[in-house]
């Protein structure tokens, strides 16, 4: 009854205009497909002072969810909503218990990382008849409110069209290898869209070899040894996020073959392993950027939603672009000994 009556009173609260994201002064995730995702999340600091978020995050290990949770703890403090996160490090069991836990406490809003889509029927089950709605990152749960993320497939093609022009203006005659992760659905749309928009551009290229890097750099060093071995005249890597491609790019340069005629695209861009790359001014030439602590912030957006009973699309779009050096300054600012997401612009492409 007490989450009824706040609902309610929240919804009265409702005005058509954003808080600032962290950062300051900085527009909140809005597009043309977020339903005019207007929901006043001003408002929302004087009626979510009572909510309580849950989110249970399958790899705290990994630099991207770092970057996401530390966005989404910015935008939690901001709009005054009290956010407790847990670790599934990959562990299935242990996911649907921490997610059973939050939805036993009563949270108002549930959202997911899932370390697998299959195993998560039961909670969404659970937490219908509790009357909490979930919001997941990246992945297509049913049952829930929305997803928040980038479109993988369209990334991907925006990766293979960016490489066609890059390849055809540099006269590379394509051999590449694919280091991919193809247990999980959003990746192997990665590795179809750059495959697409390859072609779609009219590039003529040759995939010696797709490995399954497994998302981590030691491992897309290993299998990228062997592929290399195998077929010594690869010039291209592709990767599903910067450790498979960053490790592909250490095996070719521990096979000593010449760094200046291989071209490497990551995807992802989730922090400094992707950053460093890209400045070094060496064979990584571009990366689609998925903006992880933006993707945090649009999480807490999509959640406040939710919890207002507001409707979400199926999709709330949280923005990317191929990133190069040309670009780079766009969206991101030097801060010290770091940078800092430009969220600004990535408003703009969202607003396209």
């Amino acid at each position: 009854m007490k989450r009824v009556v706040g609902l309610l009173i929240a919804a009265t609260l409702i005005i058509a205009v954003f808080a600032g994201c962290s950062g300051g002064g900085q527009a909140a995730p809005t597009s043309s497909g977020q339903a005019a995702a207007a929901s006043s999340q001003t408002a929302g600091v004087d009626s979510a002072k009572s909510l309580k978020f849950g989110y249970v995050v399958n790899d705290m290990s990994h630099e991207w969810y770092q970057n996401i949770v530390n966005g989404a703890k910015a935008q939690a403090e901001k709009l005054g909503v009290e956010l407790k996160v847990s670790d599934a490090a990959m562990d299935v069991g242990k996911q649907v218990t921490q997610l059973e836990n939050y939805i036993n406490e009563g949270v108002d809003v549930l959202i997911i990382t899932p370390v697998d889509v299959k195993a998560l029927s039961p909670v969404m089950d659970q937490a219908k008849k509790a009357g909490i709605p979930v919001v997941t990152e990246s992945n297509v749960v049913e049952g829930a409110e929305t997803y928040v993320g980038i479109n993988n497939l369209e990334g991907g093609v925006k990766a293979g069209k960016w490489f066609a022009e890059y390849a055809t203006a540099n006269n590379i005659d394509p051999q590449i290898l694919i280091v991919g992760l193809p247990a999980f659905e959003d990746c192997r749309l990665r590795v179809e869209g750059f495959k697409q928009g390859m072609d779609e551009a009219g590039l003529k290229y040759t995939i010696l070899q797709e490995v399954d890097g497994q998302g981590s750099k030691e491992t897309s060093l290993k299998v990228s040894q062997d592929a290399l071995t195998a077929n010594p005249d690869i010039n291209v890597i592709f990767g599903i996020n910067d450790n498979s491609t960053t490790g592909g790019m250490a095996a070719y340069k521990e096979a000593g073959f010449d760094e200046s005629k291989l071209t490497a695209i990551g995807f992802g861009f989730e922090g400094n392993v992707g950053r460093e790359a890209l400045l070094s001014g060496g064979s990584y030439k571009a990366s689609v950027a998925m903006f992880p602590d933006y993707m945090g912030v649009s999480l807490l957006n999509a959640a406040m939603m939710a919890a207002n009973g507001e409707d979400l699309p199926d999709n709330y779009e949280s923005g990317t672009i191929v990133i190069t050096n040309d670009n780079f300054a766009d969206f991101y600012t030097k801060d010290g000994d770091n940078y800092t997401t430009n969220f600004d612009a990535i408003t703009a492409l969202l607003n396209k």
